[in-house]
């Protein structure tokens, strides 16, 4: 078995090669896209040869999971909206970290949300870490015994080579430069050396290189937890050295009873408080005496989604530090949660309330689609909730949560957030409602599909706005990168150019312009 710390130059080369290649694929070749995902796929190919080369296996669920990585990394390369990007490099980011925390062995299955978060902690560490970890922790006595004899001398040939063509080489160019003026002036182009642009290659080489090596070196070698944190939270730690220090803490049924009653008690005041919106709907936020839509609306809708996020860790956090003294305090907590789930309910249906009057009102946003969205998924995960934790299965809630997000994600991307924008605002416009023409003109490729056809319907102002923004953004003067294409940008460049002469007329409607 070829060990990454008896042999690291396979580790520290792949490194460096990964380097090079996101210097291609990424410096100066604008938004991450087709680029982004080719490098992905690139560490993914270094890593599964490098395992293989080590002969140590790779397990079904690690390859899944690097898989699942790789499809999402490959959604930059369909979708232009930089919001979808960054979900799916933050997605392929947690799923490469997922994969590389027990050396490509299965362990997500069965593990908690704590223990997810470690692996991603994890992985960013030993990224960050880079070349130093593997140049640390090379076993260099074996290197010198396995090497000290004939690669040193092939080494020591190389070298001595090297300098003695030095001379040799300077004294040839020279005569030929004098000899030939093209000759000449190609080697001065060659070794004419812009400071700025090589600064710029070797910084972006360096740390693309750095956090690659990083992380190939902590796939192969694994990051693994203590034994103890793999186990059952119940009886994690009694056998260690520092069980007094590490001992986990627990609360009794009381004191969580007690904290989640409050909390309860409040979420119920609100509740009863929002009772009167939840059914008089917009006529009673209309008469309400200094409220606005955007007062009860907007405000209102956002620090709900952060309620619900907040209470999700607590829920777990409390089922986590309950010391089961008694069967009876089990069915007391379950109890408790339930109250306190059905009163989160009638808190989600408050915000969604607030949303639909806001949309009706001010029409739809990236900010407000995303946080829409954001609150369904922990709907799900909340229904999942009830149906492990509270059932006793804690140890199945944390991977069914990681799925259903990677299942948002990709959801996400099929739907065509900024599409959907477009469209239900201009659907807005057709009903007599007021546009925002300048949000919806700068809206990522992905909308100019359904604001071409569109343009002829809406009104002058809003016509000639839009249509100068998509001329600048996607017409046939805009240079194109191939390593920064995606399916999203080249259909807005090719639905721009199809309907060049008519946006161009469209431009020139501008009040300005007359």
């Amino acid at each position: 078995m070829n060990h990454p710390r008896s042999q690291p130059g396979a580790v520290l080369g792949a490194g460096l090669a990964l380097g090079f290649l996101a210097d291609a694929l990424l410096r100066a070749s604008g938004a991450p896209a087709l680029n982004l995902f080719l490098w992905a796929a690139a560490l993914v190919a270094a890593v599964a040869l490098l395992q293989r080369r080590q002969g140590a296996p790779m397990s079904r669920e690690a390859a899944m999971l690097l898989g699942i990585g790789l499809v999402l990394a490959a959604t930059m390369a369909w979708r232009d909206s930089p919001t979808l990007k960054l979900l799916a490099l933050g997605a392929t980011a947690g799923a490469f970290a997922l994969a590389a925390l027990e050396a490509g062995t299965a362990w997500v299955r069965r593990a908690g949300v704590t223990r997810y978060g470690f692996a991603v902690a994890v992985a960013a560490v030993r990224s960050g870490l880079g070349a130093l970890v593997p140049l640390v922790d090379v076993d260099w006595a074996a290197l010198r015994e396995g090497s000290a004899g004939s690669r040193r001398r092939h080494a020591g040939a190389i070298a001595r080579g090297v300098l003695i063509a030095l001379p040799l080489l300077l004294v040839f160019g020279g005569l030929f430069m004098a000899a030939d003026a093209v000759f000449e002036r190609l080697v001065l182009d060659a070794i004419r050396i812009d400071l700025e642009e090589l600064a710029s290659h070797v910084v972006l080489t360096a740390f693309f290189g750095w956090v690659a090596t990083g992380y190939v070196y902590g796939f192969l070698t694994g990051t693994r937890l203590p034994a103890q944190w793999a186990r059952s939270p119940r009886d994690a730690i009694e056998d260690s050295p520092l069980r007094i220090l590490a001992r986990r803490p627990s609360l009794g049924i009381t004191e969580v009873g007690v904290a989640l009653g409050l909390l309860a008690a409040l979420f119920l005041t609100f509740v009863l408080v929002q009772f009167r919106y939840l059914f008089g709907g917009a006529e009673l936020v209309e008469v309400t005496p200094g409220l606005t839509y955007a007062e009860y609306a907007r405000r209102g809708f956002f620090e709900l989604v952060v309620v619900v996020a907040l209470m999700v860790p607590v829920l777990l956090a409390a089922d986590w530090l309950l010391r089961r003294e008694r069967p009876r305090d089990e069915r007391a907590f379950r109890a408790i949660a339930a109250v306190q789930l059905v009163l989160l309910a009638a808190v989600m249906t408050s915000a969604f309330q607030r949303m639909r009057l806001y949309l009706e009102a001010y029409g739809l946003t990236e900010a407000r689609f995303y946080a829409t969205s954001f609150l369904i998924w922990l709907a799900v995960v909340l229904i999942w909730f009830v149906a492990t934790v509270l059932r006793g299965r804690r140890d199945a809630f944390a991977f069914g949560a990681l799925v259903s997000a990677f299942v948002v994600v990709a959801a996400l991307q099929v739907i065509n957030p900024d599409a959907i924008i477009a469209r239900t605002n201009l659907a807005r416009e057709r009903a007599g409602k007021e546009l925002d023409a300048q949000y919806i003109a700068y809206l990522s490729g992905d909308a100019v599909p359904v604001l071409v056809p569109a343009l002829p319907e809406l009104p002058v102002d809003a016509r000639c706005l839009i249509a100068q923004r998509l001329l600048r953004r996607w017409g046939p003067d805009q240079e194109t990168d191939w390593r920064s294409w995606s399916r999203g940008a080249a259909r807005a460049r090719a639905v721009v150019r199809a309907h060049e002469a008519e946006l161009s007329r469209f431009a020139e409607e501008c009040p300005s312009r007359r």
